[in-house]
């Protein structure tokens, strides 16, 4: 195979290592679980070990994972969903691959695979939501990734959409702890400890409304409503052509995103926004595209000699 990529994409839950080519193409696919709570040097030698078993040379490694971090320096600064610290993965990479390693936020990176492979394709100014166990943004205008004046524009789950609630990302009332993955759980047992204990998952929830429970019903439509108003927000600020939304939106109910557009319309001054508010064209691959946009990236950064 030419120009072997490799993709690595880093969840709070699980880690998937990407095969593919400069066509963006996925050949082969490995997973494991990324147990942030076992330490980064646990991580680390389980990832070394996967990549150890691909038989092909390696061109280029790209890696897509949480922020915060330093896209220039390769650092990740303690994305709450991993709690590792401050590391600098592509140093560590380095250590053992020769080929050329670039680092990017996994909502960039998505944002980019929408913008190249999917419903991004076709306009010039998109969001893209993470919405997985933590909730960042990738914003995309007129074509270009927004970082910033020092990289961490797009760290929309740090900002405050309520004045209490349970602690995520540093902060009670955060909108990641109201919409990701790991806060609607948290969420659940703030509001109703007697009824969803500490260990309650998200996924669980999911279950409970399909079944009728009222209460996790009341979950998702609160959280849905949060997610409205910051739809609205973002509508407000950036006026995008489109707002696309990962993972949860593809797995929770559909009342949780019923609820977030009726919101929506209410709080928003572009009245076509319901209409501009996709789910994610890549899906479930959305991640592994990321990935592997990533490690494209660093291959013709390489050749340019930027």
């Amino acid at each position: 195979m030419n120009n072997c990529l490799i993709g690595i994409d880093i969840g709070g839950t699980k880690t998937a290592i990407i095969v593919g080519n400069e066509g963006l193409e996925i050949i082969k696919r490995y997973e494991f679980s990324t147990k942030p709570q076992s330490g980064f040097s646990n991580f680390f030698d389980r990832l070394l070990n996967h990549l150890s078993k691909i038989d092909h040379p390696i061109d280029a490694i790209g890696v897509s994972v949480g922020g915060p971090l330093d896209v220039g320096k390769g650092i990740i600064y303690n994305p709450p969903h991993l709690e590792w610290g401050n590391v600098n993965l592509r140093d560590e990479i380095r250590k053992h691959f020769t080929c050329p390693v670039r680092i990017e936020h996994d909502a960039k990176a998505g944002a980019l695979a929408e913008f190249e492979l999917g419903a991004g394709r076709g306009f010039r100014n998109i969001i893209f939501l993470t919405l997985g166990t933590g909730l960042g943004a990738g914003i995309i205008i007129n074509g270009e990734i927004y970082r910033g004046s020092s990289g961490m524009a797009g760290e929309v789950g740090h900002i405050r959409i309520a004045e209490d609630g349970s602690e995520v990302y540093g902060k009670a009332g955060s909108w990641e702890s109201y919409c990701s993955g790991d806060g609607i759980a948290r969420l659940a047992n703030y509001l109703f400890p007697d009824h969803f204990s500490k260990e309650i998952t998200t996924q669980d929830i999911s279950k409970m409304v399909l079944s009728g429970d009222e209460k996790s019903i009341e979950i998702l439509k609160t959280s849905g409503r949060y997610l409205g108003i910051g739809l609205a927000n973002l509508f407000d600020i950036f006026d995008p052509d489109r707002i696309i939304l990962g993972s949860l939106s593809l797995r929770l109910p559909d009342i949780w995103l019923e609820e977030a557009k009726s919101t929506l319309v209410k709080e928003t001054l572009d009245t076509e926004a319901v209409k501009k508010v996709v789910k994610s064209m890549l899906g479930e691959k959305i991640g592994d595209y990321a990935a592997l946009i990533t490690a494209f990236k660093a291959l013709k950064e390489e050749r340019n000699g930027s």
